[in-house]
């Protein structure tokens, strides 16, 4: 269990996520936790999903990005945002920039799944492509110094990290039981926000933030107690995967309130996909599922409990989901 005295002070606290959750609602859905009864009898634990994949844009990114332009000053909201971002947050941006009026450019590697810049594109954003995410988060940062424009980090970003805790918050009022939550993690937003209102409601219930054992940055970093240079190599979860700048501000959050940071492999992010499929009739890309994919490879640590699966997206092209499933399942 975290202990309290060890959280960073000045950062994201429980009031600010409740404030996010007052401007963000009438810009995102509540999603629903259902209960997985299937996951349940493979566990032995009572498992219930958090259907972010629900979400308006298919994932949970819409919450910190209509968070960060609602709390725009006017100066801003007149100069816009630029951000780059691997499909997701500019989706969110994109959308959010759709309702508020508010001018969104988003930097994309030439990687980004087609399905993704497409809805960016149908939301009004403005889209240029560099050859890699970094390329692309060095051009945002760039463009956004010359032209004035607020840059917006999908992570790295005070906002973010709050809109994104309110997926704590509804947890946390749908099942106060729960005694365990597993969420996917990238940069950190989504994970530190998430536990941050967990550990201020509830400081008994653990939260483990889950990523791939291609990129695996917060669990080394966490493993070490401190930020370390971290090998990462190529992922199907590219939403959560990357380079991490160790001095973003979601690691002492992650390093203070998140209990676990465990690893998936790429074949079990596979398989949870098709299970997803098979069991619920879901279709979750891969930067969405991990955290059922830890339920299974950790099983043993869960059984008995209670477990929250944070299901984060489900933005993937038709034809690359079925060549995935396909995978699993040979």
């Amino acid at each position: 269990m975290t202990n309290p005295a060890q959280r960073p002070m000045g950062s994201v606290t429980l009031k600010d996520i409740y404030a996010a959750s007052r401007r963000i609602k009438a810009t995102v859905c509540r999603t629903p936790l259902e209960p997985s009864q299937e996951l349940s009898a493979l566990v032995g634990a009572q498992v219930r999903l958090k259907m972010e994949n629900l979400q308006h844009t298919g994932s949970f990114k819409l919450r910190g990005a209509a968070n960060v332009l609602a709390s725009l000053d006017a100066e801003q909201r007149s100069t816009g945002v630029i951000a780059p971002t691997a499909g997701n947050h500019g989706l969110g941006l994109a959308c959010a920039g759709h309702v508020t009026g508010i001018p969104v450019s988003i930097y994309l590697p030439h990687s980004a799944d087609p399905m993704k810049v497409s809805a960016m594109k149908n939301y009004g954003a403005q889209v240029t492509f560099f050859d890699s995410i970094e390329d692309a988060r060095q051009a945002a940062i760039a463009a956004a110094q010359q032209s004035g424009a607020t840059f917006v980090s999908a992570y790295n970003n005070e906002q973010m990290i709050a809109g994104g805790g309110t997926v704590g918050l509804e947890i946390m009022e749908d099942w106060a039981d729960a005694d365990v939550i597993l969420v996917n993690i990238g940069g950190g937003g989504l994970a530190s926000g998430i536990a941050t209102a967990i550990k201020a409601i509830n400081p008994a219930a653990e939260v483990w933030a889950i990523q791939s054992e291609a990129s695996p940055t917060f669990a080394r970093w966490k493993d070490a107690g401190e930020t370390i240079p971290v090998e990462i190599t190529s992922s199907i979860a590219e939403g959560i995967s990357g380079y991490i700048e160790p001095e973003t501000m979601t690691w002492p959050l992650i390093r203070d309130r998140v209990d676990r940071v465990l690893l998936v492999s790429e074949a079990e992010i596979k398989a949870a996909m098709a299970l997803m499929l098979n069991l619920h009739r879901h279709v979750v890309e891969p930067s969405g599922v991990p955290a059922v994919a830890a339920v299974l490879r950790y099983a043993k640590e869960l059984s008995g409990r209670n477990a929250v699966c944070v299901v984060s997206g489900r933005n993937i092209s038709g034809s690359r989901y079925l060549g995935l499933v396909n995978e699993a399942t040979r």
